[in-house]
Order: structure tokens, then C-alpha cells, then sequence
């Protein structure tokens, strides 16, 4: 293992993983809810495409990743949820379920807006 001067692990040094074979097969996020959480996951874990079935810690997300990702749960959707429930909701489509178990009442209703107005437009079309 490569160790940086003062003796860790030196994490930028080591080979990237081969994403081929870890990889799920990619799941589009369908509601409004996963496509923003995705966005989100993206930009926490500075990847270009989540899908449902995606896992946090494959995509590299580690524990500070994490904590980071919980405080954007809270600010996003004024959801507060404990770090251990988010880590074992490690994949997209999960962590979904959670926060909506989680979302305080008017953060349910308006995914519900958004998803009667997704209707609407494909009916339209």
C-alpha cells in the first residue's frame, strides 16, 4: 500500500477500481425524490450518473461522505435522519423509501404534487 510522508495511506497513489465488474447495472431513478437524490449523491461522491440501485461505499462514498450526505438530507428535505440508518440504507433506491418515511408531512405532499404533475405531462403528450 502506498503511504504518504507522514505514514497513512496515501488514497490518490492507489489505482483506480475497475468499475466494470463492481458495477450494477444502471437503474434510471424514476420520481422526483430519486432524480434529487441522485443529483446529490453525484455531487457528494463527484461521480456522473447514479442509479437506483447504485451503493453509496461502491461509488466511494465513505464515512465523512456520508455525514456530509445526511446534512444535505436535512437541508434539502428537512429530514433528519440517524448516520446509522443512512448507512444501511447504502443504495439510491433505500435511502429513497427512507426519506420518505422520514419527510415531515408538506415534503410528502409536494412529492406527490411533483409526481401528479409528471402524470399530467405524459398524458398531455
Amino acid at each position: 500500500m502506498p503511504l504518504s510522508p507522514n505514514g497513512k495511506l496515501d488514497r490518490k497513489a492507489l489505482p483506480k477500481p475497475e468499475l466494470g465488474q463492481s458495477r450494477r447495472e444502471y437503474v434510471a431513478p424514476q420520481s422526483e425524490l430519486e432524480q434529487r437524490l441522485a443529483a446529490i449523491w453525484q455531487e457528494v461522491l463527484q461521480v456522473e450518473r447514479v442509479g437506483l440501485t447504485d451503493n453509496f461505499f461502491e461509488l466511494g462514498g465513505h464515512s465523512l461522505l456520508l455525514v456530509r450526505l445526511v446534512s444535505r438530507l436535512k437541508t434539502e428535505f428537512s429530514v433528519e435522519l440517524p448516520i446509522q440508518d443512512a448507512y444501511l440504507a447504502a443504495d439510491l433506491g433505500a435511502l429513497a423509501a427512507l426519506v420518505t418515511r422520514n419527510a415531515s408531512p408538506a415534503e410528502q405532499d409536494y412529492d406527490a404534487i411533483f409526481d401528479a404533475l409528471d402524470e399530467l405531462e405524459a398524458f398531455d403528450a
